[in-house]
């Protein structure tokens, strides 16, 4: 008889955590599909770009055969890896450009002296593989790995190596995101930053002979790039790309083959667009 209240206790207790988890779940639910889809989505691709990160890039310049095209050199963003790359690099070798090549930009180093570090590795890659004075590559940049570039093509021997830049959501004109951090990258994306102006020299983009061809895709659910429109520069091809994420352009098949089609042979030359207007 005495078991018989501790057992009514029990199931009284037992009742009272479901409902509890219930009631939980449901809030949580709720605040879930409170949030902007496009924020969900840039949440979810998330574990998916950790994963690429596990893919490590060597400091050395490797000497690759020559694969019949313009070797393709992809460059990462704040906070990324080469690995980012390698869904797009196995793509690319599918179609048969297997000449590319991924850095790993130097940690601890302001983002305004980024550039000469690239700029070195691209003439390092040319001594490697024996290009010629005259032969150019491509590059791919994701992110704040586009302001490296930019920042590299003030070297007028690095603008004679370029051919075509190819840039995924990259805050050209800054990102108000930025205004809340405080670290040297943060600074250097705010709109009006050193950096910004330097970069604001380049506009509108003359495209060639004087500077690369430049082709920049965005999208309107990028959730870091504030505004979204940033990503689009004034004389470039600006190519928009609905629903894509910050990180989504390193995920998708859409976007590889976007790139890869951007820096076939005959492509036409740079087309100046008009930047949307927020």
């Amino acid at each position: 008889m005495a078991e018989r209240p501790i057992l009514d206790a029990t199931r009284t207790a037992g009742r009272a955590v479901g409902l509890a988890a219930a009631w939980i779940g449901r809030q949580a639910a709720a605040a879930w599909h409170g949030v902007d889809p496009d924020l969900r989505t840039h949440l979810a691709e998330l574990p998916l770009v950790g994963l690429t990160l596990l893919a490590r890039g060597s400091a050395a310049v490797p000497a690759l055969p020559d694969d019949g095209h313009r070797p393709v050199v992809f460059v990462h963003g704040l906070g990324g890896g080469p690995g980012n790359f390698q869904p797009m690099r196995i793509a690319f070798r599918l179609r048969g450009r297997s000449r590319t090549f991924a850095p790993a930009l130097p940690r601890g180093v302001p983002v305004a002296d980024l550039g000469r570090s690239l700029a070195a590795y691209l003439e390092e890659l040319a001594a490697r593989n024996g290009l010629p004075g005259d032969a150019q590559m491509d590059l791919v940049c994701h992110s704040m790995g586009g302001i490296v570039a930019r920042l590299a093509l003030e070297d007028h021997r690095c603008r004679a190596r370029v051919a075509t830049l190819v840039t995924l959501g990259t805050p050209h004109s800054g990102s108000h995101l930025a205004r809340y951090g405080a670290m040297d990258a943060s600074l250097c994306l705010r709109p009006g930053s050193e950096v910004m102006e330097r970069l604001a020299a380049q506009v509108p983009w003359p495209g060639p002979p004087a500077m690369p061809r430049l082709v920049s895709l965005w999208s309107p659910a990028d959730v870091l790039l504030l505004p979204a429109t940033s990503a689009c520069v004034e004389g470039a091809e600006n190519v928009e790309m609905p629903g894509f994420t910050h990180y989504g352009y390193l995920l998708h098949p859409q976007a590889w083959w976007r790139v890869f089609d951007a820096l076939a042979p005959g492509t036409p030359e740079a087309r100046p667009s008009r930047t949307p207007s927020v």
